[in-house]
């Protein structure tokens, strides 16, 4: 936030936002701490709404892309929680937070930073929920990383006709019989991806059951991609390709490339307050400059 007193007497800002000039530090900080949790939430659902229904070209993708980012502090008197830091390759007192993004356009639906450890598997309830009021139904597969949820959570979103895509996490015995499956068993694919050559690689294919719930689910075995461990996909997808299945779960580092983005440009990880109502107000405004600056971008693509 104190970054704004280097643009805040620049008009060209100020008429990008409908303004004269921006608004002074002081002036922008008392207001991130007036508005509550509620009011950021729904100016959130209210501004993703009106951007589906004005560019529902950029919000249509097969697939959502969530993950997690937790976003450092290193105030002393920080009370968050410790949080594993990818960019530091350690756990730190940090704001975790969720977002979304569409697996197509790259547009980001939902970010939410107010999450205690303890309730991160039920997060993706709450994008889900989310997502259900503004869309009215989820025809997405969603696509994320193991540690996101637990096999309970994905058993309710099979119920719910929730369709996703995830990493089977592995133990010891898993690999060992991956591993022992004859050559002639496997079945070869090419993995096209945009601008890139094809990849080779090996897959099998079964039905899985998730262990201590009911959950049966479409499991994929690929070797020979890469990297010496077997990946085992699961999903409850049972129309998917299994070309298509491997590019969806493969660009979900899409998000990755987001959070980068993110960090450098808009400087997501410079925290300006160790209060949880004042970060989350600056991840949801993080969220609207940089649709706002892909939208502006896109406009000049096309002039």
């Amino acid at each position: 936030m104190s970054k704004i007193s280097s643009y805040n007497q620049d008009t060209g800002f100020g008429f990008f936002a409908g303004l004269n000039v921006l608004p002074k530090t002081t002036a922008t900080s008392t207001y991130s701490y007036m508005v509550d949790k509620e009011t950021i939430q729904s100016f959130m659902k209210e501004f993703i709404s009106l951007l589906r229904t004005t560019y529902s070209q950029y919000y249509q993708g097969d697939t959502i892309n969530l993950d997690f980012h937790s976003i450092p502090h290193y105030g002393e008197k920080s009370e968050m929680d410790e949080n594993w830091v990818g960019a530091k390759h350690q756990r730190l007192k940090s704001a975790l937070t969720l977002f979304a993004q569409d697996g197509e356009s790259r547009h980001l639906l939902y970010a939410n930073t107010d999450i205690d450890r303890v309730d991160e598997s039920n997060e993706i309830v709450n994008f889900v929920n989310y997502w259900t009021d503004v869309k009215g139904i989820i025809e997405q597969t969603l696509v994320f990383d193991s540690k996101l949820t637990t096999y309970d959570i994905l058993e309710d979103l099979d119920t719910r006709n929730i369709k996703f895509i995830t990493l089977r996490r592995r133990g010891k015995k898993l690999i060992e019989d991956a591993n022992n499956i004859p050559e002639e068993d496997w079945i070869k694919v090419d993995l096209k991806k945009r601008n890139v050559n094809s990849i080779s690689s090996r897959c099998m294919r079964a039905r899985s059951h998730c262990h201590e719930t009911d959950l049966k689910v479409r499991q994929v075995i690929f070797k020979d991609h890469g990297r010496q461990i077997p990946t085992f996909l699961i999903t409850n997808n049972r129309t998917v390709e299994l070309e298509t299945l491997a590019l969806h779960y493969a660009n979900r580092w899409l998000i990755e490339n987001k959070f980068s983005e993110l960090v450098d440009f808009f400087n997501l990880n410079a925290l300006s307050s160790p209060f949880m109502i004042r970060i989350y107000f600056d991840v949801v405004m993080t969220v609207v400059a940089d649709t706002l600056y892909r939208l502006l971008g896109k406009g000049f693509e096309e002039i």
